[in-house]
């Protein structure tokens, strides 16, 4: 009994966690005034678009923008939004140019805000007023502790013991700009990629032991769940033959003797084909690209500056994530050869793509939002150079760890008290250092 409860220990920690994400928030976005306008900002009001257009107008072409979005709600204006104009022409007419992932895992959210709104308040049911502002930021705090529940899981499959899964699970969650894509930015995609990746690795990792249909449709599932929140990270795919190892073929030869098993890979279908229809609807058309002039420059990627630069920088924001490759001979074993080098390639290849990116600093970020997606990669190697480090290398693995955590946490205040509610970047990197010490 004492075991089963130690066990739940971990669990028990990412509850408290949410729950303190939960008080933070609503201290952040008060009952008062029009702070929870900052909930639905910039890009995520795009993500979330899709929500009032099916649910309450019943109009993919999104004319709700203009005579209800910013003319007769409470965040109807720059000042207190921002208010950005998510529509794309496509032949005259309008789509939504953010894909629609976010959207279906908030929907939850939103019914709920909808019907507290019609039955319990009143504030008009237009999507637009208090209450959708204030419930849907809870589906962030909700998905950070489902994807860390799979993290967990896959803590499990790597067989760290129970005081290494809690170092880990608070190191990944103050050491990232989590807190801030759940605090500030809750409808950005991200801490939602954050849950579909970490549920992918899981069960990635739970094939391994067994192939089963139920494994394979949750990871066919779950791609398509990807593709339609963010499809740029479908390079996590990368990784799954690196977590399969030398099982990898012998899954392959157990799959083809039963070849009734592979109709378990069609749900892999179902949200690009629901993405397509939303399209149809919209525009006529079956595909398009609806981020028109914005795209990818594979030529002149702004690696470095990706990785290092002052405005958003991954390593700089975050350089916990850095960490453990830097301190790779102190921990490494063979035994781990496989999944290290997956992790490698896998992270490699995003580097250059999110790099890629026309605004390759992802304006109003904190620390390459992008990357957020990918810390359960980041966490897998954390966790393992725990488990891996001998007790004497622990005693300067880990206050270095927490150094960078600390260090992390110390730029969010700063951005989060100094720079406009943390809504604009930190544009003198040095200048916020040096004022977190005034």
């Amino acid at each position: 009994m004492k075991a089963k409860l130690r066990n739940k220990i971990p669990l028990f920690i990412i509850l408290l966690i949410t729950l303190l994400f939960a008080k933070l928030h609503a201290n952040k976005r008060s009952d008062e005034g029009k702070d929870v306008c900052f909930n639905l900002s910039s890009d995520a009001r795009g993500y979330y678009a899709w929500l009032p257009a099916i649910f309450i107008y019943h109009d993919l072409n999104f004319h709700f923008y203009d005579s209800v979005e910013v003319k007769d709600t409470l965040c109807g204006t720059v000042a207190n939004g921002p208010v950005q104009d998510y529509r794309y022409l496509f032949n005259g007419k309008a789509c939504d140019k953010y894909y629609p992932g976010t959207a279906l895992m908030v929907a939850p959210f939103f019914i709920a805000a909808h019907l507290q709104t019609i039955f319990f308040s009143n504030f008009q049911s237009n999507g637009y007023t208090f209450w959708y502002f204030k419930i849907i930021a809870l589906a962030a705090i909700f998905y950070y502790f489902l994807g860390m529940w799979f993290f967990l899981r896959t803590l499990d499959k790597l067989r760290l013991n129970i005081l290494l899964k809690l170092l880990t699970i608070l190191l990944v969650t103050f050491g990232s700009n989590m807190i801030y894509y759940i605090i500030d930015a809750p409808l950005y995609s991200h801490i939602y990629s954050f849950a579909l990746i970490a549920a992918f690795l899981y069960y990635s990792f739970a094939l391994k032991e067994k192939l089963s249909a139920k494994k394979l449709a949750c990871i066919s599932l779950i791609t398509g769940m990807i593709f339609i929140t963010r499809p740029v990270d479908l390079t996590i795919l990368l990784v799954f033959p690196f977590v399969l190892g030398g099982d990898l073929k012998s899954r392959w030869n157990e799959l083809m003797k039963k070849p009734l098993k592979l109709m378990s890979l069609l749900p892999v279908f179902i949200m690009p084909a629901l993405l397509c229809i939303l399209y149809k609807i919209s525009t006529g058309h079956f595909f398009l690209y609806s981020y028109a002039k914005e795209g990818f420059d594979f030529l002149h990627p702004h690696y470095w500056q990706f990785l290092f630069h002052y405005d958003n920088g991954v390593f700089l924001y975050m350089p916990l994530m850095l960490m453990p490759f830097l301190f790779l001979f102190a921990w490494y074993k063979p035994e781990n050869k496989s999944i290290i080098i997956g992790i490698v390639i896998t992270l490699l290849i995003t580097f250059y793509i999110q790099s890629s990116w026309w605004c390759w600093n992802y304006s109003f970020s904190f620390g390459a939002r992008t990357m957020l997606d990918f810390i359960p990669l980041f966490g897998i190697v954390i966790g393992l150079s725990l488990k891996q480090a001998n007790l004497g290398k622990h005693f300067y693995l880990l206050p270095v760890y927490f150094l960078c955590s600390g260090f992390t946490l110390l730029l969010y205040q700063q951005k989060s008290v100094r720079h406009y509610m943390g809504i604009y970047p930190i544009t003198d990197f040095w200048e916020a250092i040096h004022h977190a010490f005034d």
